[in-house]
């Protein structure tokens, strides 16, 4: 009998296999292909440095690590590049939180020591992850980890900060972007998150100048009035052409503004009189430089009002608005008040409500990066899976407008631009000592720093060690696919193709895969305020990681969201309890039998129970590669759960105890059978749940070689079907009696009479007794052959 315990026990064993494939460099890429051989790279999307693993890293990983370790076992040069991201907003907000509750703020620290405290910081979150990767099973080549903020990859972030430069396609200037007053930063569009809330419409009376009547202005937010520059109607609304050309006076603050025309204006829109200030709006900011209009910032950096607020100067923008409410009720300008739904845009780290206002900041142009990867997909030179994901992809590329690439931040990229007091800007790859152009000493360098989606979408192949030619570069790039979530389309999967593709003169990855999203098993998004998020590593320490990981794959069908249960991964625990009992079955009838290790069940003849178990493995191969082909993971479960519980242990493993109960030459054979059949369903399940299938695994071997290193089976056609046929027939006998048996009530330990008849003549020898024998056996009842007319 084996060593193997008589229960599954995962943690008696996974740790310790994780730490002899690393150490034997199982997860290790070549740097060249063999002769004949392909590559395989994919990289993984880099976690944040921000905290542990949540339950969708573990859904990333897992799909991953599936397709890996079956392209390993195919035979691929495979590479899975592991690393993590500096996450600049994230990790600084942390870091403050931390040095705050010390009494301390960055300020006080200074910017050097806050950053070397940030890297300290960092380095063990990132040691955290790399341990939670390992548990979840992740083949990671961690011998070519990288992180967005080391010191290859910096480099190549000034390199591409520098030649975009260079090329003109980033500038700085003064535009309109998103400010977080709490992060104190600026925000791409993609930051801001829109959010629907309860508002209210304020109509508020502008009073015209020069005549006795008023123009009524709906507002959601009349604190901005006071930065009002001019008033705009349709110049075809029938309503107003009278005031065409005229002045109003601006409530509280007595300002004249000019009343404009201007299509932009909805006429159904409130009253179809607009008020536009230039400082606060992304449209109202348009409609200023079409018209040449003043841009009045009645809001400071943090959120409170600037002293061009007048009497409100000092007062947040709540507390403003209040208070401009009540004036303007009691000055009569307050017409009335409605409800109305309002989408505000919140910031995606901290969730205040994000400030647009004018700003000096750093751009990336876009439109010309955009078309060549929008062209890759459509021509098919990129394809994305589910391809409903497409036309989403489209849309945002169509629309796209110039990226704001600067942050006001310390952790992160520090932007490679120095100024001078001769006015101009020297861009270097090279930390600089002078001015470029005048060569004074008295430079500047700026103190943004790069936001961290720039960075993070050189990823494919920054990380390879580009711009170097290396032979990693050469070998594994293009990747073969990209998997991620598809909440990170825009953010990340569409800036690594645009940046990749413009850069190298390639797509970053053939295949996208974006996965949906994880949820409870009600189908509600898992939150800490829900109180429903489940932790991957309580799982696995409950129930052990290949029950999680079946769990997962079980339910990643393209694009459905995954409900997830611990009921379910309970149930695959019993699923993999049922595999190790299997393999100690084998382990039982095999000991003191001399078993042939066969590679191959070719060219032999075999009885009809091994016909029949060998042409169901045939189908499951089939079944398994197809899905890993067509990354439908969870068809490939549910055939190989059916094929292992159902087939194999309820049906052959029950017919094979007659074999190994005569002995001799038919034992000889049931356990040649067996043995084979356990070794390829072993390599079959082995992307799926690696730690029980290797443990199993090397029970067979006798710890000469690893499981994940081994050829994934190939299905071959079968000709001698007779046998499969037999089987198939007798099993629908045996389970139509078992449901006479169940609808009856009928006790299992009451054996019935039964008389049979053919109807036709069967695939099995009816003048031979094993098969009644069986059938007694497995239905519990006694066959009488029917004898009248």
């Amino acid at each position: 009998m084996s060593n193997l315990t008589k229960a599954y026990e995962p943690e008696h064993f996974e740790a310790s296999l994780y730490r002899a494939w690393e150490e034997a460099g199982c997860f290790q890429a070549k740097e060249q292909n063999a002769p004949g051989q392909e590559s395989f790279a994919m990289v993984i999307p880099p976690p944040n440095v921000t905290g542990v693993l949540h339950m969708g890293h573990a859904l990333t990983n897992t799909i991953q690590d599936i397709l890996v370790r079956w392209r390993r076992m195919k035979g691929d040069n495979t590479l899975w590049l592991p690393g993590t991201d500096h996450a600049g907003i994230a990790t600084q907000t942390q870091v403050e939180k931390a040095i705050a509750q010390e009494g301390w703020s960055r300020h006080d620290l200074g910017r050097q020591a806050f950053l070397k405290r940030t890297w300290q910081w960092a380095q063990l979150h990132r040691e955290k992850i790399t341990q939670q990767l390992k548990s979840l099973g992740s083949s990671l080549d961690w011998s070519r980890e990288r992180f967005t903020f080391d010191e290859g990859f910096s480099r190549s972030v000034k390199e591409v900060f520098v030649r975009l430069y260079e090329e003109g396609l980033i500038y700085r200037g003064q535009r309109m972007i998103h400010w977080c007053p709490r992060c104190q930063t600026a925000l791409s569009d993609l930051e801001v998150i829109a959010t629907e809330q309860k508002a209210f419409f304020w109509y508020v009376a502008y009073e015209v100048v020069g005549a006795a009547e008023t123009l009524v202005i709906a507002t959601t937010r009349p604190e901005t009035l006071l930065g009002d520059a001019a008033v705009f109607v349709h110049p075809e609304d029938p309503r107003y052409l009278r005031f065409h050309g005229k002045q109003v006076r601006l409530p509280l603050v007595g300002r004249i503004l000019p009343i404009l025309a201007d299509d932009y204006v909805d006429p159904a829109f409130g009253s179809g009189v607009l008020k536009v200030t230039p400082a606060h709006d992304f449209h109202d900011y348009e409609l200023g430089k079409k018209h040449d209009l003043a841009s009045i910032s009645v809001m400071d950096l943090d959120g409170t009002m600037s002293t061009q607020a007048g009497v409100y100067a000092g007062k947040t923008y709540e507390q403003a608005r209040e208070a401009i409410v009540e004036d303007l009720k009691k000055g009569g300008h307050l017409v009335r008040v409605e409800e109305h739904k309002n989408s505000i845009g919140l910031c995606q780290r901290c969730d205040t409500p994000a400030q647009p206002r004018v700003s000096q900041q750093w751009f990336l142009k876009m439109d010309s990066l955009a078309r060549p990867a929008v062209e890759a997909v459509r021509s098919g030179q990129v394809v994305f899976l589910p391809k409903t994901w497409e036309k989403t992809y489209f849309d945002w590329m169509d629309q796209i407008r110039d990226w704001c690439i600067s942050r006001q931040l310390w952790w992160g990229h520090q932007i490679p631009a120095w100024y001078c007091n001769c006015g101009k800007i020297s861009v270097s790859r090279e930390v600089l000592s002078r001015c470029l152009f005048c060569q004074s000493e008295k430079i500047v360098q700026d103190e943004d720093v790069l936001d961290t989606w720039f960075s993070s979408a050189l990823w494919p192949f920054a990380t390879l060690g580009w711009p170097e030619k290396t032979q990693d570069v050469e070998t594994f790039y293009p990747n073969a696919i990209l998997e991620t979530g598809f909440d990170i389309l825009f953010f990340w999967v569409a800036r690594m193709m645009m940046l990749g593709m413009h850069l190298t003169g390639k797509v970053p990855f053939e295949k996208v895969y974006l996965h949906a999203m994880v949820r409870d098993e009600k189908g509600q998004k898992m939150s800490k305020s829900r109180g429903n998020v489940i932790d991957p590593l309580g799982v696995i320490r409950q129930y052990g990681t290949d029950p999680l990981r079946w769990t997962l794959a079980s339910m990643a069908g393209q694009g459905r969201d995954i409900k997830l249960s611990l009921d379910r991964v309970q149930g695959y625990r019993a699923f993999c309890n049922k595999l190790w009992n299997a393999v100690r079955f084998f382990h039982f009838h095999a000991e003191g039998a001399e078993v042939l290790a066969i590679s191959t069940v070719e060219g032999k003849q075999w009885g009809i129970l091994h016909q029949w178990i060998l042409q169901k493995l045939v189908l499951v191969t089939e079944e398994v590669e197809r899905g890993l082909e067509c990354f439908e993971l969870h068809s490939c479960t549910q055939s190989l759960y059916e094929f292992v519980w159902n087939e194999f242990c309820d049906w052959y493993l029950e017919m094979s105890k007659f074999l190994f109960h005569r002995g001799g030459q038919e034992k000889k054979e049931a356990l040649e059978v067996l043995r084979y059949v356990l070794d390829q369903v072993l390599r079959l399940m082995h992307p799926f749940v690696p730690f029980i299938t290797e443990q199993l695994w090397q029970s067979f071997s006798g710890n000469t070689s690893f499981l994940m290193l081994q050829s994934f089976p190939q299905a071959f056609r079968r000709e001698d079907l007779q046998g499969y046929q037999a089987v198939e027939e007798i099993r629908a006998v045996v389970q139509a009696l078992r449901n006479f048996r169940g609808e009856h009530a009928i006790s299992p330990q009451v054996v019935l009479r039964v008389s049979y008849a053919f109807r036709s003549q069967p695939s099995f020898p009816r003048e031979e007794g094993w098969w009644i024998e069986w059938m007694e056996k497995l239905a519990r009842v006694r066959l009488e052959e029917f004898q009248g007319g």
